[in-house]
This record gives C-alpha cells, sequence and structure tokens, in this order.
C-alpha cells in the first residue's frame, strides 16, 4: 500500500497556493498552520469551562465509537447534556455515576469492557449565518478560499454544517464521506488528533456496500480484497494547526491527546455542482415539506398543492421545492449581476439539470 504525507505548510504559503488554484484541497488534503490562532474566539474556544458555560445545557448523544460506518462495529451511546459529557471527559472514571440509565445503544457494563471512550460531536449550536459563532471564529476559512455558504437558502437550517469536538484520547471518527458534497476544515484548537484519508478514486477499495468502509488500522481482505492498492494520506494536526480536504475524501481521525477541534463545511464554485445534485439535503428538506404540507403548498402560492407534496418522493420534492425558491429569488433579485444572485442561478442551474 502506498503512504502519503499530508503536507504542512503556513497559513501564507496556503493562502498564495488556494488563490492561484481554487481546486487545490480537492487534489489533496493539506494541514495548515497559524490560521486559527487569528481567530478573535480561539481562546475561548479553547477552555473547556467556557464551553461548558456557554453550552452545557444543549443536549445531544455522546457514543463510541462517534457513528458507525460498518455493519462489523458495535455501538455505545448515550443521550446527553453537553455539560455532562464534559464532566465525563473531565473524569471518565466516574461514567457510571454520570450516565447511569441514559444508554440508547449497549450498555455501562459493557461499554466498560471495551477500550474506546465516548464521543459527543452531535451538538448543533449553528442554524443560520448570521449566527455570531460564525463571526467569533472569522474567517473560518482563509480569504483566498472563497465560500457560498450564505446565498444558499436553508443551508445551515437542513444540516449541520458547524462542529465541535471535544474528545478524549482513543476517541474514533471512523472512516466516512461527508454529506452533500461538501469541503470541510477541521480545526485543532487544543490537543493532537491523526487523521487518514483517502481519495475520491479510492472509494471502491475502501468502501463495500454490503459492509460498509474499511477500517484503515485493521483492513480485513475478506470485506476489502483491494484495501491495499488505495493511496493512503497521513497526518498528526496539533494545536493551532487545521485539516482542509475536499469533496468526497473518505477520512478516517483519532484522537491521540484530549482535544478540541472545530469543524466547519463549505461550498464555493468548485464544489457547487456535487452540493446541487447531493441527495441528502434534497431528502431532509422534502420530508420537512412533507411534514407540514399546507404550510409549503401556501409558501409556494400555488406552484405546488398538497397533492403534488405527497406525490412525490422526498428527495425530488426537495430539489423541485428547492428550484422553486431559488427561481423565485433569483428574479426578486436587486441589482442585476450581485453575487448572491449570481450564485443562486449557478445553483439553480445544476438543479435543473437534474430534471
Amino acid at each position: 500500500m502506498e503512504t502519503r504525507e499530508i503536507p504542512v505548510v503556513d497559513r501564507v504559503e496556503f493562502e498564495r497556493m488556494s488563490a492561484d488554484d481554487p481546486h487545490l484541497v480537492h487534489k489533496h488534503p493539506w494541514i495548515v498552520t497559524g490560521h486559527v490562532q487569528r481567530w478573535a474566539g480561539f481562546e475561548r474556544w479553547s477552555d473547556i469551562k467556557q464551553l461548558r458555560q456557554r453550552f452545557g445545557h444543549l443536549t445531544a448523544y455522546a457514543s463510541a465509537p462517534h457513528f458507525a460506518t460498518s455493519k462489523r462495529q458495535q455501538m455505545f451511546s448515550v443521550e446527553t447534556r453537553y455539560s455532562q459529557y464534559l464532566d465525563y471527559v473531565e473524569d471518565p472514571s466516574r461514567l457510571a455515576d454520570i450516565y447511569p440509565g441514559a444508554w440508547v445503544k449497549g450498555n455501562c457494563e459493557d461499554f466498560l469492557r471495551q477500550t474506546m471512550p465516548l464521543y459527543c460531536g452531535s451538538i448543533r449550536m449553528v442554524h443560520d449565518g448570521g449566527n455570531e459563532i460564525l463571526q467569533e471564529l472569522d474567517p473560518l476559512v482563509p480569504r483566498s478560499i472563497d465560500t457560498w455558504n450564505h446565498a444558499l437558502p436553508y443551508y445551515y437550517a437542513l444540516f449541520n454544517h458547524f462542529w465541535l469536538f471535544v474528545s478524549l484520547p482513543g476517541a474514533l471518527t471512523p472512516l466516512h464521506r461527508d454529506n452533500n458534497g461538501i469541503m470541510a476544515i477541521l480545526a485543532q484548537l487544543k490537543g493532537h488528533k491523526r487523521a487518514i484519508l483517502y481519495s475520491p478514486e479510492d472509494l471502491r477499495h475502501v468502501y463495500n456496500d454490503q459492509v460498509g468502509y474499511l477500517d484503515p488500522l485493521a483492513p480485513d481482505r475478506s470485506d476489502f480484497p483491494s484495501w491495499d492498492a488505495a493511496v493512503q494520506w497521513r497526518g498528526e494536526i496539533r494545536d493551532g494547526q487545521a485539516l482542509f480536504f475536499g469533496t468526497d475524501w473518505s477520512h478516517h481521525v483519532e484522537t491521540l491527546e484530549t482535544s478540541i477541534s472545530v469543524g466547519f463545511d463549505f461550498v464555493n464554485e468548485t464544489n457547487i455542482e456535487a452540493y446541487a445534485q447531493s441527495p441528502q439535503w434534497a431528502e431532509g428538506f422534502g420530508k420537512r415539506i412533507k411534514l407540514n404540507p399546507s404550510m409549503y403548498a401556501e409558501r409556494s402560492k400555488g406552484f405546488f398543492s398538497e397533492a403534488d407534496v405527497q406525490a412525490m418522493s422526498s428527495v425530488e420534492l426537495g430539489r423541485r421545492f428547492m428550484a422553486h425558491v431559488l427561481r423565485q429569488a433569483v428574479q426578486h433579485a436587486g441589482l442585476p449581476g450581485d453575487e448572491v444572485s449570481a450564485i443562486r442561478q449557478r445553483y439553480l442551474t445544476h438543479l435543473d439539470a437534474l430534471a
């Protein structure tokens, strides 16, 4: 198997390269130094006490592993307030006291017989592009890389695209691809992680639709007979570094020392087609519409009837309703050629291509 180290570059060099080549992060992953320290909220977001004060009331799930991407993986999961989870991170020996009966998958006794810690990365805190969190960590992505999130209707409402990860050594996000054709940054505010990635071209070697994804730390040739034909990209992300990777790169991330990380998904000219044609956001949007067909039929001003809503699949409905939203927005835009209208027109063009 061929293994390549993920290049590590400083912020200034990365900004120069990404300005010259908009497809830079799609070609292979990069680790960038000196970017996250520029965030106004860097110190606050690196402090567990402040995270507890701000987000401790939120509810989520803590799991081991973070989520399952293979039928071979055993899953443990508890429902938790974030403050409880941070109590666990600070003293894992108190597990039975912190989670006496909140187990959704597995149980405390069986969990303690294995070695992987719980991992909570599912709290949702950004529901719209105007959220103050995005300002505290601005620019989440270097200015040399365009982001179009602000122009995509329902972008933050339909899926979580901002992530806070506080994790213990051994916590695992198993190999997977992100939904919706997005690009991503994983910023390491504190601690140390190891990342393994595979390109979209190597997906056939690391994914089996009967089983799921490869475990790159323990590959099973019976499930993945050509796993060693894939090129494995490896790198370690340390305090103040950020990992960037492109659309459909499969990634596996293991915590090596207690960590605080932030993840952010983004869309621009280089992946708007992949985003537009992704079925995940469309299915989520369609299901939301089907929950209240009369309201959305009214919002469409007669373009959709309640019968239309019920008759279509969730994916088709989500795509067609989004196309209607975009078409209306473009038609009623302000000055011709403004940035948001141009982005929405590109989005609409890719949706129309699916019709």
